[in-house]
């Protein structure tokens, strides 16, 4: 029951630097598509990639717990998985977007809310397993 707790804990976590990346994510995504003008793919990637860097930082030691070194095999499997995380974020952004008509925002919207649960999936098992220490 307590290792119950303890998930429901960290996912509470994991939602509330979430919500962080997912500001940070989104405001600079709209500031490059809608007032630079920037392309579609290109905000998202950049976007994505300041989130990303915010998630690392907050999830390791806050949500996660983790004994790891900042530079660690920890930090290699968080990149593997976001940037999958990024690539399966555009393509549901260009599925919403470009095959079934939403706007871009709304795209946006739509893949970070499912992306996100599979990333908090991913990460619990695979990236921040805290089985020790793994160093680079």
């Amino acid at each position: 029951m307590k290792e119950h707790w303890a998930e429901i804990k960290k996912l509470f976590k994991f939602g509330i630097t979430g919500i962080m990346n997912t500001v940070v994510d989104f405001a600079v995504y709209t500031v490059l598509v809608s007032l630079v003008g920037m392309g579609l793919y290109v905000s998202q990637v950049i976007s994505y990639c300041c989130g990303m860097l915010n998630s690392y930082a907050v999830n390791r030691k806050w949500t996660f717990d983790t004994k790891n070194g900042f530079f660690s095999l920890e930090l290699v499997k968080f990149i593997v998985l976001n940037l999958a995380m990024m690539l399966l974020g555009m393509g549901i952004i260009y599925l919403c977007v470009e095959q079934m008509g939403f706007h871009k925002l709304v795209g946006k919207l739509v893949s970070t809310v499912l992306v996100m649960a599979i990333n908090f999936v991913v990460s619990n098992l695979w990236v921040f397993r805290n089985k020790g220490e793994e160093t680079l």
